[in-house]
């Protein structure tokens, strides 16, 4: 299985394997076409990080029952029944079993924040550091506001952040999460272990199928 590349600041891959990563103050950043895509209006591909173990390489179909994890949740009612397969490419240490933080721009940068500094963008612009431009929106409508007005704020970010600088994937991965994921605010979920598409273990150079171990054991 090969290891995922990495690209410089300016989206340049970066030979080196053994770079440092931008979140440690090296040049090593993720590169910005591992952003999520729709394949049809109810299955998309992308890519995650999650829980620790040997899960680097491995692909899981998720379904989304149609229910926030916190609560009521307008996106994640419309959400409801769509799929996606996800290949993990990083774990963390905040991440439990059966959660999967899945890559999207605008989505929050988390623990470790390498992305102002690949993007030129300020940590105030990216919105919340855990939940991005949608909880930054949240924040500024209240949490009774309609779903089109989140994904409206929310288009507003992604274009004012990414179309505005040229950062043309990265911009289709945020469109993505307004258009296809509808905004949704940590989405519920059943999942389980299948083969990787090809589409995504050519986008990410990792490929466990020589290995033939899936594992059963998800719910």
């Amino acid at each position: 299985m090969n290891s995922l590349p990495s690209c410089s600041t300016n989206d340049q891959l970066i030979s080196d394997v053994n770079a440092g990563s931008a979140c440690d103050g090296g040049n090593a950043h993720m590169c910005h076409d591992m952003v999520p895509w729709a394949v049809s209006d109810s299955l998309s591909y992308g890519y995650v990080a999650t829980s620790s173990g040997d899960v680097c390489g491995r692909c899981f179909e998720v379904t989304f029952t149609g229910e926030g994890h916190y609560g009521s949740d307008p996106g994640s009612s419309a959400l409801g029944g769509k799929r996606m397969i996800l290949q993990a490419t990083n774990i963390g240490s905040d991440v439990s079993g059966g959660q999967f933080d899945i890559l999207i721009p605008g989505g929050g940068v988390g623990a470790f924040n390498a992305c102002s500094d690949q993007w030129g963008v300020s940590n105030e612009e990216l919105g919340q550091q855990y939940g991005g431009f949608l909880a930054a929106c949240k924040d500024d409508l209240g949490y009774n506001a309609s779903l089109q007005q989140y994904k409206s704020c929310v288009a507003n970010r992604c274009d004012s952040v990414f179309a505005s600088r040229g950062l043309t994937e990265l911009y289709q991965g945020c469109m993505w999460f307004v258009d296809w994921f509808q905004a949704a605010d940590n989405p519920n979920l059943k999942y389980k272990e299948v083969s990787c598409p090809a589409e995504l273990t050519g986008g990410s150079g990792m490929n466990r199928a020589p290995l033939n171990d899936i594992s059963n054991s998800c719910n």
